[in-house]
């Protein structure tokens, strides 16, 4: 005579299980973050001095160092005089928010830098991870900002458009995420794309905007 199911500890144990993977999704990202800190030669904590740009951030030189060399370089945290590192954001490119010898402020470029540096604020701690290619070739380093609870502030850039992909200088490791978050910006013309077509080219019905009178106003008064 076959024995009766026991429903009452099926139940149990998939009640168990339920509970178990609800709670690895929810929190996923602080699980990816503790094993890319604590396993991966490519993931360092730091804290933020200054925000420079939308897209570029100084930190201090992290405790601990990475020894991945590229074109003979390292990130060491034993450099000859190195007590600050200059990050740019992989993947994303923010308008610029001021002018310099090579290119003109942009629209929304305050806006972007002004967000980052609201996420950013002076002695945040961060975690930097870093992707094959380790230097732009302004020599900046090259990395994934992440926040102790798991969020990318690169991916967050692009959900909320305050920047677009930046992609043809260097491997992006999340290319099929970012892009995904980027159609979705532009699909509902968040931040920059409420100005721009694409990058560079503004709508025309935003240049008969109060916004962008104000940028040209700014423009012309600092030439």
């Amino acid at each position: 005579m076959e024995e009766p199911i026991n429903y009452i500890l099926y139940g149990g144990v998939l009640a168990t299980l339920l509970v178990v993977v609800v709670v690895l999704l929810f929190f996923r990202k602080k699980i990816m973050l503790f094993l890319m800190i604590n396993f991966s030669d490519k993931a360092v904590k730091t804290t933020v001095l200054e925000v420079l740009e939308g897209d570029t951030i100084v930190v201090e030189v992290p405790e601990k160092g990475t020894q991945q060399n590229q074109s003979s370089k390292t990130l060491s945290v034993n450099a000859e005089n190195e007590t600050t590192w200059t990050v740019r954001l992989i993947g994303v490119d923010t308008p610029e928010s001021r002018a310099s010898l090579y290119i003109d402020e942009a629209p929304f470029g305050k806006e972007a830098l002004a967000y980052t540096e609201e996420r950013l604020t002076k002695n945040k701690d961060i975690i930097l991870l870093f992707d094959e290619q380790l230097f732009d070739k302004f020599d900046k380093h090259l990395a994934y900002i992440y926040f102790p609870s798991g969020e990318c502030l690169n991916a967050t850039l692009l959900k909320q458009g305050y920047g677009w992909i930046r992609n043809h200088a260097f491997t992006i490791k999340f290319a099929k995420e970012f892009e995904k978050l980027q159609e979705k910006a532009r699909a509902k013309q968040k931040g920059i794309w409420n100005m721009y077509v694409t990058k560079g080219i503004l709508r025309e019905e935003y240049k008969e905007s109060e916004h962008y009178q104000e940028y040209k106003k700014r423009i012309e008064e600092n030439q």
